[in-house]
């Protein structure tokens, strides 16, 4: 379809062409548009494709959309609601939302950008209460925001599907795209991620807290030593400058930092400072302007006004203004190199086993119109490229036993880093979409615990989410280790991490079991933001498992202090088992696995989940012979 000839002669030489390709065997369209500007007056900024308005689903409608690790919303087409998405970043971490009828027969529309280069763009759910329509839209900033006449071609395709299912139907549609185009899907073998260190993929927990050793070492070998498994520890505060300023001047460390790394790895915990992968202080000494200007004003990304994007977070100057942080470009061969020297220097010089490098997968693109940088002002997938080769560089020279993380879960970066920061997965209505597509590409780690009356329970509900999903647990204070209560269901959670560790970077998710009966829910105050009230399932479910193996593994823990009687409905044959041959393994709060053979015990019959429970059913499929 093509529209030329526009009726105001304003807009003479611009045509648009949309190009739909059917695909009849899943019951989609394949879009891609294209725009060319041969007028001498006008630039393309955007383009906003597709924008589709879907009428009401009914009581059992449904919105998936990328925040985090997927969200779930109901009800939409009765209430107002708006999600704005800026991908690639930490709440917007993929490329596709669905909309569907979660009650028989289940079936709604896949919305999926099957971009292999993550180019910049935005995804946005919008609700009408009024027309009772919700539209799904993405917005594409354009190419060359400097050049009158420039135009627009689709970077990969646009899908739209008819959805059978649900949110993991979605996920899962979406997974087999990306492992056969995804330009950030890493190789994989028979144990995961092969450039991951073993101790990184099987690491159960993780501790932070910041300082110099004194400070924080000797509580983190408690925790270590109370735990008696494997720890990470992220450490802040190690460098001699303050948080948030005097950025990327890290060093010198503070005194006896490379003794205190030494110590805490000699008893089994892995270090893994912070520093921060885009940011440098405009006022680098002080309040003085050290090497800002001078050197790295020129590979800062620059506004419409040619002024650099500065960023403020609450740190001060020593004359009491606000840090200004200018958001560097990472096409700049400047940037590459001060991030590889930060980094090869704690690797090699300090001894740490990781470096932990804030904001790349948390923060949207700059549209930076500097042009010296070598690349096109604006939008594309320039920004994606430059810090792939920001941390190709990276991989290339460092020790072979380290590992690289960062903040969030923007997926484009993950085939160049080990492990996703995933503290910010906090929101009401979360399924785990990101893992159903990612899992055992990387490993995910790290929620933020906080305090308030109900932390307990949040502590529970938190660790419980992270178990099912299939992340590292923690990323608590190292002080919890002195507080039964909680340490006691911390134990049984990190404890079955570790024993069915090799399920979460050997295999995959499977769609989670679904529990039959009254179950009830329970609900707590997160303090993300402020009062921040998130509501689950009391006992919460996950399935993860190796299909050449035929192994599968069901999680449930029940994060409440009453017990739960339920039946388990889980489909088999989905994942290629049968009730012949079938045994099943399961280990209560850690205790020595107990073998049912055949199954009938475990599904659809009523079962009771004790409070504060951890359980495991390990599923293996047996030949006759066997």
């Amino acid at each position: 379809m093509s529209w030329t000839e526009p009726a105001e002669a304003a807009f003479d030489g611009l045509s648009v062409t949309a190009v739909a390709d059917p695909d009849a065997n899943r019951n989609a369209w394949h879009w891609t548009l294209r725009v060319e500007n041969r007028s001498r007056e006008w630039i393309l900024r955007s383009v906003i494709f597709p924008q589709i308005d879907l009428a009401d689903l009914g009581e059992s409608g449904a919105v998936l959309f990328p925040r985090g690790p997927g969200e779930v919303q109901r009800g939409l087409w009765g209430r107002d609601f708006q999600y704005h998405g800026n991908y690639p970043d930490g709440w917007c971490s993929m490329q596709f939302m669905a909309a569907y009828r979660e009650a028989n027969p289940a079936t709604g529309l896949y919305l999926g950008a099957h971009d292999p280069w993550g180019s910049t763009k935005s995804l946005e759910v919008k609700s009408d209460p009024k027309s009772r329509q919700v539209r799904l839209s993405l917005n594409v900033p354009a190419s060359n925001l400097d050049r009158v006449g420039n135009g627009y071609t689709s970077s990969g395709e646009v899908v739209w599907q008819l959805l059978r299912g649900d949110w993991f139907d979605a996920a899962t549609v979406y997974r087999s795209w990306a492992r056969r185009q995804a330009r950030w899907w890493p190789r994989l073998t028979r144990e995961g991620r092969a450039d991951t260190p073993a101790w990184m993929r099987e690491l159960p927990a993780w501790v932070m807290t910041g300082g110099g050793p004194g400070e924080c070492v000797p509580a983190v070998k408690r925790f270590r030593e109370t735990l008696g498994l494997p720890v990470g520890f992220h450490w802040y505060n190690w460098h001699q400058v303050p948080f948030d300023n005097d950025y990327p001047h890290y060093f010198p460390t503070k005194t006896g930092f490379a003794d205190g790394v030494a110590a805490l790895q000699s008893a089994g915990v892995f270090a893994m400072p912070y520093i921060n992968g885009r940011l440098w202080d405009s006022h680098d000494r002080g309040a003085e302007d050290f090497e800002f200007t001078r050197l790295a004003l020129p590979s800062a990304t620059k506004q419409d006004d040619h002024q650099p994007f500065l960023e403020s977070y609450g740190s001060k100057e020593t004359n009491g203004q606000p840090v200004r942080l200018a958001v560097m470009c990472p096409t700049t061969s400047l940037w590459q190199k001060k991030v590889r020297e930060i980094v090869l220097r704690l690797l090699k010089d300090e001894g740490t086993r990781g470096v932990y490098i804030d904001q790349i997968a948390a923060a949207a693109p700059k549209l930076c119109m500097d042009t010296r940088h070598n690349h096109p002002a604006g939008g594309g997938h320039w920004w994606t490229e430059g810090y792939w080769e920001l941390l190709d560089g990276i991989r290339r020279a460092m020790p072979s036993d380290c590992m690289l993380t960062t903040e969030c879960n923007a997926e484009p970066f993950i085939r160049w880093f080990d492990g996703y920061l995933t503290w910010h997965w906090q929101h009401d209505g979360q399924v785990p979409a990101f893992p159903a597509i990612y899992g055992g590409t990387i490993q995910m780690f790290g929620r933020a615990y906080r305090g308030g009356p109900t932390q307990d329970l949040a502590l529970r509900m938190k660790a419980g989410q992270q178990w099912v999903y299939g992340e590292q647990i923690g990323w608590f204070d190292p002080a919890l280790a002195s507080e039964s209560s909680n340490f006691e269901f911390l134990k049984k959670i990190i404890g079955a991490r570790w024993n069915y560790r090799r399920y979460f970077h050997a295999g995959e998710m499977a769609r989670p079991p679904r529990l039959v009966g009254s179950i009830p829910r329970v609900k707590a105050d997160w303090q993300w933001s402020g009062e921040w009230w998130v509501t689950t399932d009391a006992v919460l479910a996950g399935a993860w498992g190796i299909p050449s193996e035929k192994r599968w593994l069901l999680l449930f823990a029940n994060v409440s202090d009453q017990a739960v009687k339920a039946s388990v409905d889980w489909n088999l044959r989905a994942v290629g088992l049968s009730d012949s041959g079938l045994r099943c393994a399961v280990s209560k709060d850690g205790n020595p696995p107990e073998e049912f053979s055949p199954n009938s015990r475990l599904f659809g019959n009523t079962l009771e989940f004790q409070p504060q429970s951890v359980q495991v059913w390990e599923l293996r499929q047996h030949s006759p012979h066997e």
